[in-house]
């Protein structure tokens, strides 16, 4: 039995992986600077936890691997201990595609909505009696990955930022769209991030479908300049001619009424999906039509979805305190936070909204530069924090007071505030904002992939405190 030793074995990515391999039957150890919710799920799987770095952990668990992702530095102990001692060291996308490529897979790609696109897929497939796992960076509700076996497929969420997602070779390739993100691996190049996608949608010999979304405009013109065999395609604009596509879209409080008909059939599928936005709506779509080649109607898709939740932090209900919805979400691109806002236009004009950001990276808001305040059109209030700088070094001259001029700028009718510290933002919403948060009816949703996703229950008990005093 080969072993293996994740370091930051604690985050989404590396804890799914950690439980692949153990499926797989490595033998599995890891390290991580705190203990959480991940890591108690992984020692009652018997993977072996070391908590903090230390050159001490390589030496107990003795790996024949050592698998670490981009967010660890260079001068981390366990890995300098690693070289030291001279053992295969691999990133966690190689070691991911290393587990998986002589199975059956379909990569899930794209600028937004890898994850929701790869949870729904593996949802459809299982409750269709399908053997399927799913592997995903962010946290996920209705999954039920267990064995794998020779017949199992095996739904990726790839990784365009690093360029790992070139290293799979799946059987399906769904491609979500193109957008102008992570271009800080790509020289700062968004022809380059084209080209590798390019490249993606070129596949191999052991590719039988690419599926893509006809409405976005450059993923549509990169796919014209590859020779695809077995191109479906899947949309929202009923002008476009699809493989599959909704004609009609009915935002409700319990759901979305949708149309959706095949290519060749006159009569729709009606459905009410428990999902609201067209972001959320496509990648629907994208899940039915990649089901459907693996033998799983669209009939039965729609079926199966209607008992879907969305995953982790995925426009997700914290709770409810007196008049204020409060809801958390993962968005940080412009175009991720803009669809968010408006698939919560189903509480208006009842309720106003307002937007709690953490910008993200640095290099992210080099690239956006004002467009990261056109996301904002649907907020009644914005409140931005400091950038939350992940792994990345200061960039000069980026940082949150200039993302709050040009959210400012882009919104100079709204009520718009800078807290750079965000533990902040609790207290400044019962002083500052109380007045309107005690009249009317509000949604708070905070946003961002950062340090941000731990501020939602804060805020939830701190309104609770405030109101009941």
């Amino acid at each position: 039995m080969s072993s293996v030793f994740f370091i930051g074995i604690g985050g989404a990515g590396m804890s799914h992986l950690a439980i692949l391999a153990k499926n797989l039957g490595w033998k599995v150890s890891g390290s991580d600077i705190q203990k959480n919710s991940n890591t108690i799920i992984l020692q009652k799987k018997g993977v072996k936890f070391f908590l903090g770095h230390s050159p001490k952990n390589i030496k107990r668990a003795k790996p024949d691997l050592v698998v670490y992702s981009s967010a660890i530095s260079l001068d981390n102990m366990d890995l300098q201990e690693a070289q030291k001692l001279n053992i295969s060291l691999m990133t966690r996308a190689k070691f991911l595609a290393q587990l998986t490529n002589h199975n059956k897979i379909i990569a899930v790609a794209g600028t937004h909505g890898k994850t929701t696109t790869t949870s729904m897929i593996g949802f459809i497939l299982q409750r269709a009696g399908k053997s399927a796992y799913a592997y995903l960076g962010g946290e996920d509700k209705c999954l039920r990955n267990k064995v794998i076996r020779k017949n199992t497929w095996i739904v990726i969420e790839t990784d365009e930022s690093d360029k790992s997602f070139l290293y799979f070779k799946p059987t399906i390739a769904v491609v979500t769209n193109i957008d102008k993100d992570h271009l800080s691996n790509y020289n700062y190049s968004f022809n380059s991030l084209k080209t590798a996608f390019k490249q993606f949608l070129n596949g191999g010999k052991e590719r039988k479908w690419t599926i893509i979304c006809n409405d976005n405009k450059t993923l549509v013109s990169v796919a014209k300049k590859v020779k695809i065999k077995h191109l479906l395609t899947y949309s929202a604009n009923t002008r476009n001619i699809s493989t599959l596509k909704i004609t009609k879209i009915t935002p409700q409080l319990k759901g979305t009424k949708v149309e959706i008909i095949i290519k060749g059939y006159k009569r729709p599928f009606q459905a009410i999906l428990p999902i609201w936005g067209e972001k959320y709506l496509l990648d629907a779509l994208a899940a039915i039509l990649t089901a459907s080649r693996i033998g799983v109607s669209v009939r039965k898709s729609l079926n199966i979805l209607q008992k879907y939740h969305l995953p982790h932090r995925r426009r997700e209900v914290v709770g409810k305190v007196k008049n204020i919805l409060l809801i958390d979400d993962h968005a940080d691109h412009p175009t991720e936070i803009k669809s968010t806002l408006e698939s919560l236009q189903i509480y208006k004009p009842q309720r106003k909204i307002i937007a709690i950001y953490q910008p993200h990276r640095y290099t992210r808001m080099k690239i956006l530069g004002e467009k990261v305040g056109t996301a904002f059109k649907e907020a009644d209030i914005i409140i931005s924090t400091k950038i939350y700088p992940a792994f990345e070094k200061p960039i000069p001259n980026i940082n949150g007071r200039k993302v709050f001029q040009w959210i400012k700028h882009q919104n100079p009718e709204k009520q718009v505030y800078y807290i750079p510290d965000i533990a902040k933002v609790p207290s400044f919403l019962t002083t500052k904002l109380s007045t309107q948060l005690s009249t009317g009816s509000w949604i708070l949703i905070t946003l961002g992939p950062g340090s941000i996703k731990h501020l939602a229950p804060i805020i939830l008990s701190n309104l609770k405190r405030y109101f009941k005093s």
